[in-house]
């Protein structure tokens, strides 16, 4: 038996299985997250008031408003609607939902503050979480999140029916302890994936989140139709709480630490990162953090990406509802499809980046470049391309999938350019990153809002150039000052060294004087 697990160890890389098992808790990271989004439904009842139903239905889709009544009522009937008023009268006559003594009656507002009570708390810890690691690890960092998570997640159904501010407030804990995440596992990879592997590595295993996501939803829906609402949570909170014991087992912090990696893979990984990489750094270099040129290229990058891709994932399909009278959300392969080509175009170009670079066709920073050009550059083209087949819902559809698809391609770009610069701070310097692309990333509902009062075509048009702009702009910021050096704030040896280059230089300039002043003499 020892003998098996032995070869089964010395088969199996141990950054395979790293890879897994992170990907893995990636993926019950997002069920976590998103189970809510979900489960709300039936948990919520929205009270509406007697006798202010409208006959009329839902107001037209703006591509629909110069149809014949009679092609826009078919359309309604495909995707569930209608203008018929007895349909209202047959939901009426449904019996009491066996589930009903488990719901609570909120407002729409109070439900907007719960599903938004997460991002509250998750924009604080980035920054922390990153630091965390780097001194304390990432086994510690993420198994801690989870496990606090997952506990946090089994608590939700008596947290609903103590008070909705008690919810709140649990899902805010839900996204300070989520916050920490992904800074946390830039530290883990900057300590143990060689450079030419990362972007294969990252790609698999930080866009596990959609394969989460792909998983959760329909999962989540079965299990309420089932057993009810609370279950949801007890089924994930108990699902994230396996994977933390496996997390805690089997996971170690480098190289160095793992028990059973080979001694082949260990040096093949230490000699690659070379000695750049110091477990754990004393001090944070702040003043060289925020002063970083390549650094704040990375972050004009992420402000971009997140920009766009939050209008690109959040807000085309209400654009698709209210201007197309297209419902994306009626069809559940349509609701996944742009969760599965984003997986998939990250992991090819993680894959033609690790080929590309383990062949020595392309520099690093050549790379990175190529493959944030593709991140960037061409999810602007298919929004504003969206914004022109008119009211051709089908293209609109089509092209959707592809925009996401190829913003996948970040984890081969600017988000691997951390670790160039700076492996020894990548979890804080990440989640500086990642703090202020939220933020911004927030702001996306507001500017939409304002600009599409009558969510008519011409109006989404200018929403799609300005988050082309915000594409372009951020990407042609980032290839001329990117770089994929080194940079001297990531030890403190660089820093002396840089400081030693400053008076050796000055030495050399006074002892050149002396020596001519000595020649003059003689």
């Amino acid at each position: 038996m020892g003998a098996s697990r032995y070869h089964f160890h010395k088969a199996v890389p141990a950054r395979v299985s790293l890879a897994f098992m992170t990907a893995a808790g990636v993926m019950v990271l997002y069920m976590l997250r998103i189970n809510l989004s979900v489960a709300i439904v039936a948990m919520v009842d929205t009270p509406i008031a007697k006798g202010g139903g409208n006959s009329s239905g839902p107001p037209r889709a703006f591509c629909l408003r110069n149809e014949p009544l009679a092609w826009v009522n078919h359309t309604r009937e495909e995707q569930g609607t209608t203008d018929d008023p007895t349909a209202a009268e047959s939901y009426a006559d449904l019996p009491v939902d066996e589930q009903a003594k488990d719901r609570i009656a909120l407002t729409g507002t109070q439900k907007g503050l719960i599903l938004g009570a997460f991002f509250y708390g998750y924009i604080f810890t980035n920054i922390p979480g990153g630091r965390l690691a780097e001194v304390y690890g990432t086994k510690r960092v993420f198994g801690g999140s989870m496990l606090l998570s997952s506990l946090l997640t089994l608590g939700t159904p008596l947290a609903t029916h103590l008070h909705y501010s008690v919810l709140i407030v649990l899902r805010i804990m839900i996204g300070l302890c989520q916050g920490v995440v992904y800074p946390a596992l830039h530290v883990m990879v900057a300590r143990w994936i060689p450079p030419l592997e990362r972007p294969r590595f990252m790609s698999f295993t930080y866009m596990a989140n959609c394969v989460g996501l792909i998983l959760t939803m329909p999962a989540c829906g079965f299990i309420i139709d089932a057993v009810g609402w609370p279950t949801v949570f007890y089924a994930s909170g108990s699902v994230s709480l396996v994977w933390v014991v496996l997390w805690f087992t089997l996971m170690h912090d480098s190289p160095d630490q793992h028990p059973r990696i080979s001694p082949e893979e260990r040096r093949y990984i230490l000699e690659a990162l070379g000695k750049n990489v110091t477990v754990k750094p004393k001090r944070t270099p702040w003043r060289g953090i925020m002063t970083n040129l390549p650094l704040w290229s990375i972050n004009m990058a992420h402000v971009g990406a997140m920009f766009g891709f939050t209008l690109l994932m959040t807000h085309l399909p209400s654009y698709m509802s209210s201007v197309l009278g297209f419902s994306i959300k009626s069809n559940g392969l349509l609701s996944a499809l742009p969760f599965l080509t984003q997986f998939l175009g990250s992991n090819i170009c993680g894959m033609l980046g690790d080929f590309l670079l383990t062949r020595g066709y392309i520099s690093v920073l050549t790379s990175r470049k190529i493959f944030t050009t593709v991140s960037l550059v061409f999810p602007a083209t298919v929004l504003v391309a969206v914004g022109y087949v008119g009211c051709n819902s089908i293209a609109a559809v089509a092209i959707f999938p592809v925009g996401t698809a190829f913003a996948g391609a970040i984890c081969s770009g600017y988000l691997a350019n951390h670790h160039d610069l700076s492996p020894n701070f990548a979890g804080t310097i990440y989640g500086v990153t990642n703090t202020i692309a939220f933020a911004v990333g927030m702001c996306v509902p507001v500017v939409v809002g304002a600009m599409t009062p009558d969510q008519s075509l011409d109006q989404w048009q200018a929403v799609f150039w300005v988050s082309a702009a915000m594409y372009l702009a951020t990407w042609l910021f980032y290839v001329i000052f990117a770089s994929s050096d080194i940079q001297p704030w990531n030890s403190e040896e660089g820093e002396r060294e840089k400081g030693v280059n400053v008076v050796e230089n000055n030495h050399g300039e006074e002892e050149l004087e002396s020596l001519n002043k000595t020649k003059d003499e003689a």
